[in-house]
């Protein structure tokens, strides 16, 4: 007799209020379980009872609507009475919490962990988020399992939550395949910078880079505030570039993929990545990458983009210029970023992600 199938209850509360980064995560690691069909496993995602945005769930999947908001100051105590009544008409066995915090109750626990760049550097946090996230330790304890994006964030697990360790497993991301058409009407050329404006995204280097740049080179900014927000815009300002720096604030997935597909390369100078799904998306669709040799990067990327030091802006505008003038030189770095991107799978994701799941019952 086949084993009865596991309730996964996976917290989307986030999703409410950010679509980029922990929200994209939730999103396709919930296509992708829902979608395998050799485990035993029944789905509900929490979302806040305000969040409409329900169209790019499978049918399959159960919605439960949550009153206590993401990081709402009384979630430790609000999130597990509701989930509490919940569970006394519907066991739970598995909450599984991709935004790292965890809480209590008699179902088992799996967080997962995307960086701990923050526990070295606490001063990228808003007081509300050090609150949340100054969890972080206390929550990986209380989990009967931890996922860890890369082997670099395990590695900081090691260093930071040694406890934890023993119980943490590594599960690649992967980048969506594109679905809208393949055609993209022409574009003045541009560089493309995606993601969410913080201090650890590196924005101001960037910035200082494309001023040692050619005239011509413009940037296409994609984002929007996140923990601390340092105004991009007045930097490119005091640069004199506001001519040549477009910020376009959040878009959706189809602008997105037109603006990955328009660009001559994409830009990510981030201080530290726990994974790097924006420059994996970008290689997915054959558009070059220059990035960072910072946290799990290099990890992500191996010999298919262009590497600097994360604050070394005339190295960053160097790179900038070679892709800039060397079609050649693009289409190459181009097919070699295709070629590691098919390397990384969403469905093995869901096939790994299920495997810590049933662990998590025998823990």
């Amino acid at each position: 007799m086949s084993a009865p199938p596991i309730h996964v209850a996976i917290d989307g509360r986030l999703m409410f209020y950010r679509r980029a980064g922990i929200a994209n995560y939730t999103r396709r690691l919930v296509q992708a379980l829902a979608a395998l069909r050799d485990e035993p496993l029944r789905l509900s995602v929490l979302l806040d009872r305000r969040d409409h945005d329900t169209a790019w769930l499978p049918a399959e999947v159960r919605v439960v609507r949550i009153v206590t908001p993401a990081h709402h100051p009384a979630e430790a105590w609000t999130l597990p009475l509701e989930l509490a009544v919940r569970d006394a008409f519907e066991r739970i066995d598995v909450l599984h919490s991709p935004d790292y915090i965890t809480c209590r109750g008699r179902f088992r626990k799996v967080v997962t962990i995307h960086d701990l760049y923050f526990l070295d550097h606490p001063e990228v946090l808003t007081p509300a988020s050090a609150h949340y996230y100054g969890r972080v330790a206390q929550s990986a304890q209380r989990a009967d399992r931890v996922i860890a994006v890369s082997a670099y964030t395990c590695a900081d697990v090691a260093r930071l939550l040694p406890a934890v360790l023993p119980r943490t497993h590594v599960v690649l991301e992967a980048a969506d395949e594109p679905t809208t058409a393949a055609s993209v009407e022409a574009l003045p050329p541009y560089a493309l910078f995606v993601g969410t404006f913080e201090p650890r995204k590196n924005l101001a280097t960037l910035l200082n880079a494309l001023a040692r740049t050619a005239d011509d080179v413009r940037l296409v900014i994609v984002g929007e505030a996140g923990w601390v927000e340092s105004e991009p815009a007045a930097l490119a300002r005091a640069l004199g570039l506001q001519e040549r720096v477009h910020f376009v604030g959040r878009v959706d997935d189809a602008e997105l993929d037109r603006l990955y597909r328009g660009a001559r390369m994409l830009l990510h100078p981030a201080l530290s990545e726990g994974f790097g799904l924006i420059v994996l998306e970008a290689m997915q669709r054959g558009v070059p990458v220059i990035c960072s040799d910072s946290g799990a990067l290099p990890e992500v990327v191996a010999d298919a983009a262009l590497l600097h030091a994360p604050r070394d802006a005339e190295a960053l505008a160097a790179h900038i210029m070679v892709l800039w003038k060397d079609a050649a030189a693009r289409a190459a770095l181009g097919e070699r970023g295709r070629a590691r991107a098919a390397e990384f799978s969403w469905r093995r994701a869901a096939h790994e992600t299920c495997m810590v799941y049933r662990l998590s019952q025998h823990s």
